[in-house]
């Protein structure tokens, strides 16, 4: 009887799973601000500047940087809302998801500054602002990561 009543008391959307619904919340947002900021580099005057051979800022690899950053982002931004919904309704695949989720966000954000320091101008613009980002989403998969596999209250709230 003991046993139920300690895995009642830890389970349901409380204690550090509150962080984890605000950050849920706030990731489709996040990645949704990405999608409006890339969608500025398929305008056609910019587009051209950046895909033109001949052009001062053409690099080959500059428009496929670009369309990989704009579909990772469409993927992330679907991902993201279905974890939520996973979230909300308590499903047993949350957690597993959202680990893939976090270890796959940070795979592509190190993809995408790779490439991006093959591209002169790209990696011009490259500063303490991307590499702080890739730092904090490292921090946040070497906390959470952990926190998912062996939390009580994970196990006990994601069941159905």
């Amino acid at each position: 009887m003991a046993t139920n009543q300690n895995q009642s008391a830890q389970s349901g959307i409380g204690g550090w799973l509150i962080l984890v619904a605000i950050g849920l919340c706030l990731t489709p947002i996040r990645i949704g601000a990405e999608i409006v900021e890339g969608v500025r580099s398929l305008q056609p005057v910019a587009w051209r500047v950046v895909t033109t051979p001949g052009s001062p800022a053409y690099h080959p690899l500059f428009g496929p940087l670009i369309v990989g950053e704009m579909v990772a982002n469409v993927a992330l931004l679907g991902w993201a809302l279905v974890l939520l919904y996973l979230f909300f309704t308590k499903r047993r695949a949350f957690p597993r998801a959202t680990i893939a989720f976090l270890i796959v966000r940070v795979a592509i954000q190190m993809a995408d500054v790779f490439v991006a320091t093959s591209i002169p101008l790209a990696a011009a613009s490259i500063g303490p602002r991307v590499y702080g980002s890739l730092a904090s989403n490292l921090l946040v998969v070497s906390v959470w990561v952990p926190y998912f596999l062996k939390s009580r209250r994970v196990a006990a709230t994601f069941v159905h």
